[in-house]
């Protein structure tokens, strides 16, 4: 049985470029963050992998596909009040700012972006 360093197992992982624009470095680090959760709990190289390449291809806008657990809660609030402010004509900068606002526990979410 042959054991495969830390350093021999990276240089086999396919390489991914990081993206560079805001939303992508957003979702990478968001992917990475799932990756570890997944890790802990035991998941398989293929699960985590899978995980991985599900929060990289996700669309935010698509609230349905946005988990409805504990864990995903505020950032589902945060993206139904974003989404909402930018169909009621606020600009990308607001709505990102009401994002920003809900994520950080700055305010409950309420709907006051509305025309």
């Amino acid at each position: 049985m042959a054991v495969i360093k830390g350093s021999e197992v990276n240089n086999m992982h396919p390489k991914f470029e990081i993206p560079t624009d805001p939303h992508g470095k957003h979702r990478y680090e968001s992917a990475m963050k799932h990756v570890e959760a997944a890790k802990k709990a035991g998941k398989s190289s293929d699960e985590i992998h899978a995980i991985f390449k599900k929060v990289m291809e996700f669309n935010p806008m698509d609230i349905e596909s946005i988990p409805q657990d504990e864990a995903h809660a505020k950032y589902r609030t945060a993206m139904v009040h974003m989404k909402k402010a930018l169909e009621s004509g606020k600009s990308a900068d607001e709505a990102h700012e009401v994002f920003r606002k809900i994520m950080n526990g700055e305010t409950s979410g309420h709907c006051h972006h509305s025309k």
